[in-house]
């Protein structure tokens, strides 16, 4: 497997890995009539990175995927772009980190102000917070954040979804044991 890598371009912080770099001609070889190519990020064109550690997988990190897998497969498809699906990671200082599926920038989740690079709006960021707090706590979710209604239902969901979906998407969360059953 390859290392992983991040764009050192603070306002860019593409990951991947190495082989997903994009290669372009260097220009100072072209007068001499050779083709010697740079590997820069695909993203900005910076030619310098960072190499990450592997992320630390748990259990918990798992289930808070699973959900994100769910809510990528249902209604609005949030967390999916291009088949690219979104990701959490847990490094080892026990902090979490979004991989947006959009951007593919690394995004602190600690953070209380805005999150550089992440696309999506205040409720997902909300419910990333809460798989944040299941991942370092154990603090499990519950069902009313997957597609929340508003007070009156008949005015539909906040995401969008429509009824049959956000049912859906409710009843494949549900089963994932992120989510605080009963109640």
């Amino acid at each position: 497997m390859s290392q992983r890598i991040e764009c050192s371009r603070r306002t860019c912080r593409w990951t991947g890995r190495e082989s997903e770099l994009s290669e372009v001609l260097d220009p100072k070889y072209a007068a001499k009539s050779l083709t010697v190519y740079n590997r820069v990020c695909p993203k900005c064109g910076c030619d310098s990175y960072y190499q990450l550690p592997e992320p630390i997988i748990t259990e918990r990190v798992e289930h808070a995927n699973a959900l994100i897998k769910v809510l990528s497969e249902h209604g609005r498809k949030f967390f999916e772009h291009k088949g690219a699906i979104a990701t959490l990671e847990l490094d080892k200082n026990g902090k979490v980190w979004v991989v947006d599926e959009y951007t593919k920038a690394r995004i602190y989740t600690h953070s209380s102000g805005r999150w550089s690079g992440f696309h999506h709006g205040g409720t997902l960021r909300d419910l990333v917070s809460l798989m944040r707090d299941y991942i370092t706590k154990g603090t499990l979710i519950h069902i009313d954040w997957i597609a929340p209604t508003r007070r009156n239902p008949d005015n539909g969901d906040i995401w969008g979804y429509g009824k049959e979906a956000a049912a859906a998407v409710r009843a494949a969360a549900a089963q994932l044991p992120i989510i605080k059953q009963g109640e």
